[in-house]
């Protein structure tokens, strides 16, 4: 979508305004998961269900004022068409601080400099209760309320798309830490002295099991054995793994036994009594999961054998996404 000037956006905004006024809809909420490559947004009802999405590129937005004003454009335009009333908006989005609504420094996100979404958010919905998390919290939120995770007081939410995310579930509470910056595993370092990251230092663990990084294990072992990449991203890469190809069942290899191992030094940490694997990363299915758990195993504490599991995320195999789901829920936690 082109960017929309602040004044063509309050026109629409005060026509809709009016239009949603002289109805009498029924309420929804709306969650926003805003990723390093796309930014979804639904309206979420009573039961759960996303009864309408959008999908937005946060890589095309350099400025967050832009990215809020194609979101606001985005939610209107859906209670619109719906004919609800929005009544209350949940965000998740990296390296937030949930208490203040600022995004500092989110190495995913085109925009470094500190940023304050609940700002740019009260410009068009000034009335609206507004939530927000980081994206790996909100997503296990999702999971505990409509996932595998209900009725579970300590688990792991592992998010996987261009960064890596992790939501911690606590005795029944999502582990926010100071300033709202608790779970980083993703900058975790993995291989010291290893691939350079965008937070800015060298091997962290997303750079090796997450979509670029996946993919670039895949070129690099091309290279070393002649070939020319048969695969052109990460999608198509798992396509490759399933149907056979051995580079690409190495690659997913190599991905699984760093993956497995980290998963393991967490378990460390916090003992969950289970970790559940999402984002668009894990749709590569076995060819990821069994290499992670065969190295997750195989690297846990003794005293945590046979009592973790490790699986998919429940939201999966289904229409519904847990990163809209946990923003959207946000406003039972207020």
């Amino acid at each position: 979508m082109p960017r929309i000037s602040h004044l063509r956006f309050f026109c629409n905004f005060a026509g809709f305004k009016k239009h949603l006024v002289s109805l009498k809809k029924r309420k929804m909420r709306c969650g926003v998961d805003i990723g390093g490559t796309n930014t979804m947004i639904g309206l979420v009802d009573e039961n759960g269900r996303i009864a309408d999405y959008d999908c937005i590129k946060t890589g095309k937005y350099e400025m967050a004022f832009d990215l809020v004003v194609t979101i606001a454009y985005s939610i209107l335009r859906m209670a619109k068409v719906n004919q609800v009333k929005i009544e209350s908006i949940g965000v998740g989005c990296p390296n937030i601080n949930p208490e203040t609504g600022i995004i500092e420094k989110a190495a995913n996100l085109k925009f470094k400099s500190p940023v304050s979404l609940l700002d740019e958010f009260r410009r068009y919905f000034p009335e609206t209760p507004l939530f927000f998390e980081n994206d790996a919290r909100a997503a296990a939120l999702g999971e505990a309320v409509y996932g595998s995770a209900k009725g579970l007081k300590n688990f792991l939410e592992i998010t996987l798309g261009t960064g890596l995310g992790c939501g911690i579930m606590a005795e029944g509470n999502l582990l926010a830490g100071n300033r709202g910056m608790a779970g980083e595993v993703g900058h975790s370092i993995i291989v010291p002295e290893g691939r350079e990251c965008g937070c800015g230092r060298r091997g962290c663990l997303e750079q090796y099991v997450v979509a670029n990084g996946i993919y670039r294990t895949y070129t690099e072992l091309c290279q070393q054995l002649n070939q020319p990449p048969k695969a052109a991203d990460y999608r198509s890469l798992a396509i490759l793994a399933k149907a056979g190809d051995s580079i690409a069942i190495d690659t997913y290899q190599k991905t699984g036994k760093i993956l497995g191992l980290a998963l393991a030094n967490m378990a460390c940490c916090y003992a969950p009594s289970h970790i559940f694997i999402f984002g668009g990363v894990a749709q590569a299915g076995d060819v990821l999961m069994e290499p992670t758990r065969e190295s997750f195993e195989k690297n846990l504490l003794f005293c945590y054998k046979d009592h973790i599991k490790l699986e998919f995320s429940g939201l999966m195999a289904s229409s519904k996404n847990a990163g809209i789901l946990g923003a959207a829920a946000l406003a039972d936690r207020a």
